[in-house]
Parts: structure tokens; C-alpha cells; sequence
């Protein structure tokens, strides 16, 4: 089997007004090339720590911090800076949320999603770092590897795979709007 690249997380997030998704792709390869030891310290740090894929997701985030700091030059902030600047905003970047708005189903980005509101503090947290374990398993592992790894992962944490970009996937779920309902629920 052949596995494409392109391969996104959707995480879905329900709260008593309704589910909303976040949708995340993986990195370029001009990003990867950048910050290759950093994302590949963490995988080894989710490994080695035996986290693997049923916890990874939980902490990926913050441990990707972490090993950022632990890079860092005796005094320095520089490296950990950089990838704060640099990686993580790109993972954000890469991160879009699909909320039900007034005209149907809208995309926005992750950082204006949380200046929202749109995520309570502990679901953009627990959101923010299963999105940083799927990065990091997606630029890590071996192609033949990531389809089952980040599934399994996926699955595991109430999340799923699919091959469709943001918009896409938004324009495939059930058609409804804050008035008016099409009378089916959004998965």
C-alpha cells in the first residue's frame, strides 16, 4: 500500500452546544528539514520514556518543549525560542478549527479559535498536544509506518485520519447552521 503523505488529523471536541473539529496536516518538508533533530529527540523522548502511542498524545506537546529546552546552549533560550517561533507556530498554523456558524460550517484558524473561545483552556491543551504527536509521528516514522501508527493513535484518543484538507472535510459534514438544522448530527 502506498501512503500518501497528505495524510490529516481530525480531532473532534464536543461540548453540550455541539462538536466542533480540529482539523491538522503535517508538516513540509522544508519545516522538517529545519527542525529534524528537534522532532526527532521527541519521538525518541516519547519512546524512550514509554509513552508510545497511547500517551504520547497526551504530553507530545509539552515534551516537544522540553527536549527544545534541553537543546538549548548553557544560558540560552535561543534554539527553544526558535522552535517556539519556528515549529510550533507552523504546527498551529497547519491547525484549522471547524465551527458551526451562522452560514453552515466555517473554518478559522487554531490561534483565533482559542482567542475565541472556541476550546475551553483543557481541551486545546489535550487537542494541542495529540496534533503535536501526530506531527511528530508523521515526520518521523517511515512511511509504511505512519497510516497504522497515527490510525491506531488516532482512534485511541476519539480522533481520526482522513486524506482531505480543511476545507474539505468541513464541506463533508452534515449541512446545518445555527437556525436551521438538516436534521442529521454532525458525527
Amino acid at each position: 500500500m502506498k501512503i500518501d503523505k497528505k495524510l490529516n488529523l481530525v480531532v473532534p471536541v464536543v461540548y453540550d452546544t455541539g462538536t466542533i473539529y480540529v482539523h491538522s496536516a503535517p508538516l513540509t518538508a522544508e519545516t522538517f528539514e529545519n527542525y529534524y533533530l528537534v522532532l526527532a529527540k521527541a519521538h525518541a523522548a516519547i519512546y524512550g520514556e514509554g509513552l508510545s502511542y497511547r500517551t504520547g498524545p497526551r504530553v507530545a506537546m509539552m515534551l516537544l518543549r522540553d527536549v527544545a529546552k534541553r537543546m538549548n546552549p548553557e544560558g540560552s533560550t535561543a534554539f527553544s525560542d526558535d522552535v517556539e517561533a519556528g515549529l510550533i507556530n507552523e504546527i498551529k498554523r497547519l491547525t484549522s478549527v471547524a465551527v458551526l456558524g451562522s452560514n453552515g460550517w466555517e473554518n478559522i484558524p487554531w490561534s483565533e479559535a482559542i482567542t475565541k473561545g472556541s476550546l475551553d483552556k483543557e481541551d486545546a491543551q489535550e487537542v494541542e498536544n495529540a496534533i503535536a504527536f501526530f506531527i511528530i509521528a508523521s515526520a518521523i516514522h517511515k512511511r509504511a509506518e505512519v497510516k497504522p501508527i497515527v490510525t491506531t493513535a488516532a482512534k485511541l484518543w476519539g480522533a481520526l485520519t482522513t486524506l482531505l484538507n480543511c476545507t474539505e472535510y468541513a464541506a463533508s459534514l452534515p449541512t446545518s447552521t445555527e437556525a436551521e438544522s438538516s436534521g442529521k448530527p454532525a458525527e
